[in-house]
């Protein structure tokens, strides 16, 4: 018994003292979990009803007095991210390219009987309407609450067969009142239109197939880009770069293996996606080939580029799964990026998911032609190529 305990402690001296020997295994073991947790706590704190900034395209159709107080009122309000549109057309179209997360169209007098408030939302983003309806009835009842309380009296008024003037001259006398120091609530009055040609649920299937897409090939590139440090540690590259081409064509080799690796597995994603839910891939084989191309490009020379980096496999696996997660919070492919707080989302552009979803997003939900993609394309190619010639320049240098 004591003779096997000594054998478990010599173990963990042994497993301690390698850990404390590899810095760089050692500051990623307890450096990156709580650095992690802070990524992802920011990520998923912004995702709650309170705390998202809905971006709202607001045409102001109506032209009335109380209209434009509406739309100036949302436009400052830091509960929603507003901005002004020319027109209803100009709206939908916003909405429809993505632009805007959901739209308002103030077509009447926010006071009158009838429903004045359009929102105009995509169904991919189903949480977006009632989100927006939400903001816009915050702002009119902290804002305009004066308006409120006259639409109410002038609903009322046909039940209880008209008022006095007596009455009507109290009303406006608090509507007044109200308009200088507002506490009230919500009338709402709200109709809601989908983009046009909508199908429900499919943005959202195109969505998540693109997110798991980039998700699963920068996975297994990753996995792949291991044996970098395998050949390393077992004496193959000391061979190889015996030779004269030196480790330049088993990197070039081992990228073209991933880009085609990510190529089939985003095949098989969207092969389901298509024969389980619809969505509409071989009529835009054309765009959507060269987007994979480019996904899987990313993929590749990330993968890369990051293995290329680390001396021990410990060190690229921990940094690995920190880059795979931390990547896939921030670029959307956990939390749609239109729920996460505006810096986040800005900070997406700088991960490959986000530009991947979009790219899919727009070829197989927007219908939008090249011009829609052809940044997503540019940036992931030049990310992936970067990625391979950090990985050749270290294999270089790994020969001197």
């Amino acid at each position: 018994m004591t003779q096997s305990l000594w054998k478990i402690a010599a173990m963990v001296r042994v497993m301690a003292l390698d850990l404390w020997r590899d810095r760089g295994a050692l500051l990623m073991t307890f450096l990156l979990p709580p650095l992690v947790f802070l990524i992802f706590s920011s990520v998923f704190a912004g995702t709650t009803g309170d705390n998202i900034q809905l971006k709202l395209a607001v045409a102001d159709t109506a032209r009335t007095t109380d209209s434009g107080r509406l739309a100036a009122a949302l436009v400052r309000s830091h509960e929603v991210r507003a901005e002004a549109a020319p027109t209803a057309d100009e709206v939908r179209r916003r909405v429809k390219s993505g632009q805007a997360d959901a739209g308002l169209v103030i077509r009447a007098d926010p006071a009158s009987a009838d429903k004045p408030f359009l929102i105009i939302a995509d169904p991919s983003r189903a949480v977006a309407a009632p989100l927006a309806q939400a903001r816009v009835q915050q702002v009119l009842a902290s804002a305009l609450p004066d308006v409120t309380l006259r639409r109410t009296i002038t609903q009322l008024e046909p039940a209880l067969g008209g008022f006095t003037d007596e009455q009507i001259e109290n009303a406006d006398s608090a509507a007044a009142l109200m308009r200088d120091d507002p506490s009230g609530d919500d009338g709402g009055f709200f109709e809601r239109e989908a983009v046009k040609d909508a199908k429900v649920g499919g943005g959202v299937i195109a969505y998540y197939a693109g997110a798991v897409m980039i998700l699963f090939a920068l996975f297994s590139a990753m996995q792949g880009a291991l044996g970098l440090v395998d050949e390393q540690s077992t004496g193959v590259a000391d061979r190889l770069l015996a030779g004269t081409a030196g480790m330049g064509p088993v990197v070039s080799g081992k990228f073209l293996f991933l880009v085609g690796q990510g190529l089939i597995q985003a095949l098989l994603i969207f092969a389901t996606a298509q024969v389980v839910y619809g969505v509409a891939v071989i009529q835009h084989a054309m765009l959507w080939l060269p987007t994979t191309l480019a996904a899987s490009a990313c993929a590749a020379g990330v993968a890369l580029g990051l293995v290329s980096m680390c001396r021990t496999r410990d060190q690229a696996q921990m940094l690995s799964t920190f880059v795979i997660l931390v990547l896939a919070a921030i670029g959307g492919s956990m939390v749609p990026r239109f729920l996460m707080p505006p810096w986040l989302q800005t900070a997406g552009w700088f991960t490959p998911h986000a530009w991947t979803i979009e790219a899919y997003q727009a070829i197989l939900w927007r219908d939008a032609g090249i011009s829609g993609v052809y940044k997503a394309w540019c940036v992931l190619t030049i990310v992936g190529l970067f990625g391979l010639v950090v990985a050749h320049v270290l294999a270089r240098r790994l020969r001197r």
